[in-house]
């Protein structure tokens, strides 16, 4: 018989970690103060194990009795995010029983400060299930410094047993998944008080393979747990400018426009948010660009769309350099859609004569890639309506935005991408570890270090310092070992680690 799992909290997570404790064969003690938030549990548990595993349910035994907790062998805190309350529950279980292991499934706490006030903090541990977890299968396993590393591999053989993924990831604020996913959100919430409308920067994200848009995502998580989250990581890396909350979305929460649960947040439910507008029909009569740059995007461009192979055919120049530096020779009198990851496009105009336009598309270019198109600060011109026509006849829809460095999509990217080797620099977890964590508990199309070289390094690296130094904020600033890896020439993140890649040749 498998032993007793204890699961005190009775809300979203801890129902859901019930269930999935108790489809895999444990009996399970589902422990909360409030009669009716067990009567709710129950009821969700058994419309989610009816149709699949319904002896399941008999398996779960409510009780608002903490001592009753004390026979389990595993027990695990789902409270709310309060250090003081979690601290309690576990404290008084550790000296209820002095052999259980003890797991917090917080999401942004430390689990070493929470164990500090249990007896015996070496079997304390950090089990962090993603939401919906009967259908999530990240956990990420946490130890904190004094976790015993033997019960961290027990608790992830346990999980591996339970059907899910476990990730084994250092004590940090935010941990990987919630840290990583910051700039997701943060980025949005500033390229929509410069100017972009939110309906716009949630069809761009969907339309690189997002699941969800940045504001559809937040109304569903709930605004008021997400600004805890991002408050919580803020506080806890001492005001790093690069977490800082923004007055948007703490505005939302003071108002009550939590999301789906309050009938509003970002947008009104329902109907909720609108749907990407039909991509036009291709067709054959555009002009032809020259395509000048040798990265990713511009390598995938010229596969994929029609071009001139010289100046005297093209009707303009698509310009796929990053750096502003690159730009100053180009073909006149033409005029130029030049990419804007690393700058606006009106910081090239006073050095080009001609109309002058920019855009941006980020590789891997799928059916539903939106293109960014933005004009300079003096308006609209040729330039970027032979842009307009040229990708709308590749049957893309193209959005016209207000003018602002590194685009939307590229932007977000480039910050998750720059979180994500800050999380590999600090030896949070190993390159296809935060990858995968960030696939499966996040729902990415790719990993956003998987996604760093597809693009190429040294454009990321080249973008972001364009983006620090026009916008002059600290969270631009490239991480240091993005600049070592481009010095040294490196493009592969496995190359850091040779022990994991001979590891995986094995």
């Amino acid at each position: 018989m498998e032993e007793t799992v204890a699961v005190l909290g009775a809300g979203t997570m801890g129902r859901g970690i019930a269930q999935v404790a108790a489809a895999a064969g444990h009996p399970v003690l589902l422990y909360d103060p409030h009669p009716a938030a067990l009567e709710s549990a129950l009821a969700d548990i058994q419309a989610g194990l009816e149709k699949r595993q319904p002896a399941a349910l008999g398996r779960i035994q409510p009780t608002q009795a903490l001592e009753a907790c004390a026979q389990a062998g595993l027990v695990i805190e789902a409270a709310p995010e309060e250090l003081a309350l979690k601290q309690e529950l576990l404290a008084r279980l550790g000296a209820l029983n002095p052999q259980s292991l003890l797991a917090s499934n917080t999401s942004t706490l430390s689990i070493s400060a929470i164990a500090a006030r249990v007896p015996d903090p070496s079997r304390v541990l950090g089990l962090h299930f993603f939401n919906p977890a009967p259908r999530m299968r990240l956990v990420e396993v946490i130890g904190g410094l004094e976790t015993d590393p033997a019960l961290l591999e027990k608790a992830s053989q346990l999980m591996r047993r339970w059907g899910k993924e476990p990730i084994r990831v250092k004590d940090a604020p935010g941990f990987l998944v919630n840290r990583v996913a910051r700039p997701f959100y943060g980025e949005a919430l500033r390229l929509h008080a410069e100017g972009v409308p939110k309906e716009h920067i949630d069809w761009i994200m969907r339309g690189l393979g997002f699941p969800m848009g940045p504001f559809e995502l937040m109304d569903l998580i709930g605004l008021d747990v997400n600004l805890a989250a991002s408050s919580s990581v803020y506080q806890g890396f001492f005001g790093e400018p690069r977490y800082q909350p923004h007055y948007l979305q703490q505005q939302k929460v003071a108002a009550g426009h939590l999301g789906r649960k309050s009938g509003v947040g970002w947008y009104r439910y329902p109907p909720g948010p609108p749907p990407t507008p039909t991509p036009p029909n291709p067709r054959t009569d555009h002009p032809l660009p020259l395509i000048l740059g040798p990265n990713p995007l511009a390598a995938a461009l010229r596969a994929r769309f029609p071009h001139a192979e010289n100046p005297a055919e093209a009707a303009f120049v698509l310009d796929c350099r990053v750096k502003p530096e690159r730009k100053h020779s180009l073909p006149e009198p033409l005029p130029v859609v030049t990419l804007v990851w690393g700058h606006s496009v009106s910081r090239l105009q006073a050095e080009h004569k001609g109309p002058l336009a920019g855009f941006s598309l980020v590789p891997p270019i799928g059916e539903r890639a939106i293109v960014e198109l933005y004009a300079p600060l003096s308006g609209p011109n040729p330039a970027l309506a032979l842009a307009q026509s040229y990708f709308e006849a590749q049957g893309h829809l193209c959005l016209l935005l207000p003018d602002q460095p590194g685009g939307v999509g590229f932007r977000i990217l480039a910050l998750l991408i720059n979180e994500a080797i800050s999380a590999l620099a600090e030896g949070l977890a190993s390159p296809a570890e935060i990858d995968r964590a960030m696939r499966l508990g996040t729902g990415y199309p790719l990993g956003p270090l998987e996604w760093a070289e597809r693009i190429w390094l040294k454009p990321v690296l080249r973008a972001l310092e364009g983006l620090h130094e026009e916008l002059g904020e600290a969270r631009y600033r490239p991480h240091p070992l993005l600049r070592r890896m481009v010095a040294a020439g490196l493009e592969d993140f496995r190359n850091l680690f040779p022990k994991e890649k001979d590891k995986e040749a094995v």
